[in-house]
């Protein structure tokens, strides 16, 4: 009996012993998954980004909003701790892949955009639209005259119907914005 139990007492010991091990091995699922996750698409083609980001938009369809908000939490974080020249960096990669599709791949992304906003609740719409023109208030002035440069020059490669689209969406979302100039 007396032995039955100092097995038991050892094995019990060794099994906790494992589990922690294994424990220590288990990534968490902080923002080491979201690097590890930014890293892979780095080396990912358009196309596979394409399909990747479709993947993770129907993963995130399935979660409740409260997890969601959760994620989009962590990836902002994620995001606000990359330097400045790797924040540049990803966006002029995501510019790239703007300007590498088609006026019908823009058109759906935007649409695709244009329901996410929808979907939105009006107190969600203002707290994005504030961190917005916050993080724009922010900006140097050097760097507020590029991104107006910037989106200038962006206006004048698209084609007609995508200009006139442009300007409805954004009369919609912020409607003293398109005003037309006092004369």
């Amino acid at each position: 009996m007396n032995t039955m139990m100092k097995t038991l007492l050892a094995a019990g010991l060794i099994a906790s012993f494992n589990l922690s091990v294994q424990a220590a091995e288990i990534p968490s699922a902080g923002s080491p998954g979201i690097q590890e996750h930014m890293e892979r698409m780095k080396n990912m083609t358009p196309e596979q980004r394409a399909m990747e980001r479709e993947a993770m938009h129907r993963k995130m369809e399935k979660l409740s909003p409260e997890q969601r908000a959760e994620k989009r939490r962590e990836m902002r974080a994620y995001m606000e701790k990359m330097t400045p020249e790797e924040r540049a960096k990803r966006h002029e990669e995501m510019r790239r892949e703007w300007d590498s599709m088609t006026p019908e791949q823009r058109a759906e992304k935007r649409s695709k955009m244009r329901e996410h906003w929808e979907k939105m609740t009006p107190e969600e719409r203002a707290e994005h639209q504030k961190e917005m023109h916050e993080r724009y208030e922010k900006l140097p002035p050097d760097e507020r005259a590029a991104r107006r440069t910037e989106m200038r020059e962006r206006f004048e490669k698209m084609t007609p119907e995508e200009r006139k689209q442009f300007r409805k969406d954004m009369k919609d979302i912020m409607p003293g914005l398109m005003a037309p100039p006092a004369r």
